[in-house]
């Protein structure tokens, strides 16, 4: 890789960074650089911990699934992991809603699609700033975010929420900023994602290859476009996803069916000649996770591991084997797979994406954890919920709601399990307790009838927010209240959905709905201040909740 390329976006070494850069190539043994194409992952729900820095990896990735990724023990983790690594490591976290992502008393500062909700870029800003000063305060320097996602099919189990809206153009107005504010400091990278885009299948890449199926002319004005303004705006680096573009092999001339299909974290058509050729990206493509069934169904594992790299792709994320699948790199690179020049290039830009962000300068003590969960960052929280709660329907003419009028409250909250992405909804006791507090009475079983009800009001939550490993984000009759039931011929019935923004295409004719699109207490408190009349609705949809449905607008 030609050091001049080092000097330009989104790296922009010095001279003595270069020289960094190139010392510590030099010094490198072949299983050194191999392993520097490694971010490894401890596996939550594996009894068996392995030492993940036995093959001397690039990066290390952290989750914050169990009660004991608290902020101090990540960040004590993290310290940990440092001073043992000879290289200074890249520690990734998935830290798309704030410092939540990385530690679990972080704070869920919102979903990206809340963010564009609130219809504020200077939000939007402020909002990739939390994400950095929360992470790196823990020690994190690269964020699997934002997403540029384009939600063009409702029923994709995996964007939804995730992804900022159902256009190119709300995308593009507030992903751009947030990348913005995530980068500002240049202490945390950003990882735009999910390459060549997702949002237009309704399947997801951990169950099977997903494919974007849009002609490319189409694509370069969405997508590309999208792309391409990510890269102008300094994205430090790119997430290849298992995500196949049959048009762009066509465009090619090629008529191959399975190879139109290659995902693209095995394609070098995809990230080469698509991405750094065509768009000018000259930052670090790091793969998806490569458990994924969608990465993993292409072919034997020792054939991938290599080809991922071969593809174009620089870092390759998680393993299924520590060592078979460093083994299987190291083969691949014997073997010709890997071509000398191709793992150079690799390697350079990941011990330049180290320097661009000062790792090289050493690993100092731990950082104030203050900056976690501070009340500013809580206020932010608040001011995007204040801004983009939506209501998207009323036609019944409910609200506001009150003790006086809806005294006795039928509150149903199924479907309201947690994400990984989201806080719990906590089944609904947030809400009962904020409406009592405001002298409703709440009723949380109670057979309804026809006619002749002891209750005035229904309230139907859900939280059916993106995770992974799931059919769909439809709701279950018992979700939408019980089988051959529908509430609103029997008593008023007011629809509050903490999460996907598209029940409507499952309940059209739900007279009052309402959308949070997070379920943190924060946003639960401003969806009660707006349904009692106390606050308005701020918030402006920034997809077509009504699903294309013209019924669904009555």
């Amino acid at each position: 890789m030609k050091p001049e390329l080092l000097k330009q976006k989104p790296f922009y070494l010095s001279d003595a960074q270069i020289k960094w850069v190139q010392d510590q190539l030099k010094e490198m043994t072949l299983e050194e650089k191999v392993g520097q194409l490694f971010v490894v992952v401890e596996n939550p729900f594996s009894p068996v911990k392995e030492d993940l820095l036995s093959i001397k990896p690039g990066g290390v990735h952290l989750f914050a699934f169990s009660p004991e990724a608290t902020k101090t023990n990540q960040q004590a983790k993290i310290l940990e992991l440092q001073q043992r690594s000879k290289l200074p490591l890249l520690i990734t976290g998935d830290l798309e809603s704030g410092g939540y992502g990385g530690a679990i008393d972080g704070t869920n500062l919102g979903m990206n699609m809340q963010v564009a909700a609130a219809g504020s870029t200077k939000l939007a800003h402020e909002f990739g700033r939390g994400i950095d000063t929360e992470g790196t305060a823990i020690g994190y320097n690269w964020v699997f975010g934002p997403v540029l996602d384009i939600n063009y099919n409702h029923q994709n189990p995996i964007v939804n929420t995730r992804a900022f809206g159902d256009s190119p153009e709300v995308v593009e107005t507030y992903s751009i900023p947030v990348l913005e504010g995530v980068q500002e400091r240049q202490r945390m990278a950003a990882c735009v994602k999910h390459w060549p885009g997702d949002g237009m299948d309704d399947r997801d890449q951990h169950k099977v290859l997903t494919v974007n199926s849009m002609p490319m002319a189409q694509w370069r004005e969405t997508y590309g476009k999208v792309y391409r303004s990510a890269i102008d705006a300094g994205a430090k680096s790119v997430m290849s996803a298992h995500i196949a573009l049959p048009a762009y092999y066509e465009e090619q001339g090629v008529t191959d069916v399975r190879i139109k299909h290659t995902p693209g974290s095995l394609s070098y058509e995809l990230n080469v000649k698509l991405l750094r050729e065509e768009l000018g990206f000259n930052g670090l493509i790091v793969s998806d996770a490569t458990k994924m069934i969608g990465m993993t169904s292409w072919g034997p594992r020792k054939q991938i591991v290599p080809q991922c790299i071969a593809s174009g792709v620089d870092m390759f994320l998680f393993t299924a084997d520590l060592h078979y699948d460093c083994e299987a790199m190291l083969q691949g690179v014997r073997g010709g797979v890997i071509t000398e020049e191709r793992l150079q290039e690799a390697v350079t830009r990941i011990l330049a994406l180290k320097v661009s962000l000062g790792l090289h300068l050493g690993v100092g003590s731990a950082e104030d954890l203050s900056a976690v969960g501070k009340a500013e960052h809580v206020q932010l929280a608040k001011e995007i919920a204040q801004q983009s709660v939506t209501l998207v329907k009323d036609t019944q003419g409910l609200l506001p709601i009150s003790p006086e009028k809806h005294k006795r409250v039928l509150l149903l909250a199924k479907g309201s399990e947690g994400s990984m992405f989201a806080e719990n909804g906590s089944g609904g006791d947030t809400i009962a307790s904020l409406l009592e507090d405001e002298g409703f009475e709440i009723i949380r079983d109670y057979r309804l009838r026809e006619e002749h009800n002891e209750i005035d009001l229904v309230i139907l939550l859900t939280q059916k927010a993106p995770s992974f490993m799931q059919n769909s984000l439809r709701l279950s009759p018992e979700e939408t209240g019980g089988i051959f039931t529908w509430f609103p011929t029997y008593v008023p019935t007011l629809l509050i959905s903490l999460g996907n923004p598209y029940t409507l295409y499952e309940m059209p004719s739900m007279p009052t709905v309402i959308n949070g699109y997070n379920a943190s207490v924060i946003v639960q408190e401003e969806v009660v201040k707006c349904i009692l009349g106390k606050q308005p609705f701020r918030g402006i949809s920034p997809v077509d909740a009504f699903c294309g449905l013209e019924w669904a607008r009555l």
